[in-house]
């Protein structure tokens, strides 16, 4: 089972100075290129995504997806159906989108999909029509052009019966890959349901790849190796790092930390908020920030006692956020030191910084970090022996 990291053009200045908070010669990396293997099996990269930015448009179209990426590994298109989720139509013409992905150089590209949800319920059946009339329509093209790249086949529904149908429908236009899409804000349970009667289907058919888009669920795992599913994606981990305040920082063991925040005085939307109702001086604010920098730096080091330090960064935290406190959180961070037991690149390398929530320098190694952590936890679930693939041979 391969997992693949959706592209959001995640970069972080490779040499950044942490002290004075500055990039310094500007050179921009991503994970795979912090880490010495990549921390995921191949990429995803929707197309919506990529024509938001057209300088970068411009240069991929020029040096190719992978150059562009960095990247030897697979890398795996799609149109990026969330962004046009409020249209009657998708905006992207089947004919175009199969000499995009040739153009690009992708590994597996997707065919032009409508997504199906509870917001556009009357429209269902017209968007499971238009999906599969584009996939029909696409691998005609890919065929006809003889294009490289894997072509996959989108398949949307509304409940079991439908994403079945629509996995049959797929299957008999000739697809040997299929993509599901829809599930991505669906509880577990509902999950599982649709893949075991889309196991139905696939389990009359030899050698049939399922990519499931945007679940990534460790605890069902295995059993949606065992359902047919051979790849799926997921930013969830990466994002954890910034959304939310009680599981930013991931460990290997399960264990999951908030990360401390410390805004930057003259760039946090919420410590303008706080300057503008005059309450409080730039001077006193800065010198709030500083300081817990300070102590941060000195506790990475063992310079400084947990009180001291947990005392200043909840006077700075209930300054720039007084509806909530994370003192319980921020206790068990500090108590803990989890940057310390990790041993991946960039907890070495910048150690107490990675658990500073601050800034996309921080933020996004610690997404960096958390996404190294969910594929060494992959890794070990599917290595695992099959329990009950061992009772039945010791039955023999």
């Amino acid at each position: 089972m391969n997992y693949y990291i959706p592209w959001w053009d995640d970069r972080v200045d490779l040499n950044y100075d942490f002290i004075e908070d500055e990039p310094t010669d500007g050179i921009k990396v991503t994970a795979h290129e912090i880490y010495s293997s990549p921390p995921y099996d191949g990429i995803l990269v929707s197309k919506a995504k990529i024509e938001e930015n057209k300088k970068n448009m411009k240069r991929i179209t020029n040096v190719g997806i992978h150059e562009y990426l960095g990247f030897d590994g697979p890398v795996f298109g799609d149109c990026g159906a969330y962004g046009y989720i409020k249209e009657d139509v998708p905006p992207y013409k089947t004919k175009e989108t199969a000499e995009y992905y040739h153009k690009l150089g992708f590994d597996y590209g997707v065919s032009v999909d409508h997504l199906i949800v509870k917001q556009f319920e009357e429209q269902k059946h017209n968007r499971y029509d238009i999906t599969i009339k584009n996939a029909e329509k696409f691998l005609q093209v890919h065929d006809s052009k003889g294009f490289d790249y894997v072509p996959v086949g989108a398949a949307q529904g509304w409940d079991a019966t439908s994403y079945k149908e629509s996995v049959k429908e797929l299957l008999d236009i000739g697809y040997q890959y299929i993509a599901i899409g829809g599930l991505t804000r669906s509880p577990t349970s509902t999950v599982l349901d649709m893949l075991r009667a889309i196991h139905e289907v696939l389990s009359e058919h030899e050698r049939v790849g399922v990519h499931l888009f945007g679940v990534a669920r460790l605890s069902a795992m295995r059993e949606m190796q065992k359902l047919g599913i051979t790849s799926f994606d997921s930013a969830s981990h990466l994002r954890r790092a910034w959304l939310g305040s009680r599981s930013n920082y991931m460990l290997p063991d399960g264990n999951n930390y908030a990360a401390i925040r410390i805004p930057q005085s003259d760039r946090s939307p919420k410590a303008k908020k706080i300057l503008g109702t005059g309450n409080i001086e730039l001077e006193e604010l800065e010198a709030m920030e500083e300081g817990c920098m300070g102590l941060m730096r000195m506790y990475g080091r063992n310079k400084a006692d947990l009180d001291e330090v947990l005392e200043a960064i909840l006077w700075y935290d209930s300054i720039i956020d007084a509806k909530k406190s994370h003192a319980d959180e921020y206790l068990k961070t500090l108590k803990d030191r989890p940057w310390e037991l990790c041993d991946c690149a960039i907890c070495k390398r910048v150690g107490v910084e990675v658990i500073i929530f601050r800034g996309n320098n921080r933020n996004r190694r610690r997404g960096f970090h958390n996404t190294w952590v969910f594929y060494k936890q992959l890794q070990k679930i599917l290595d695992e022996p099959d329990p009950v693939k061992q009772t039945t041979l010791g039955e023999f």
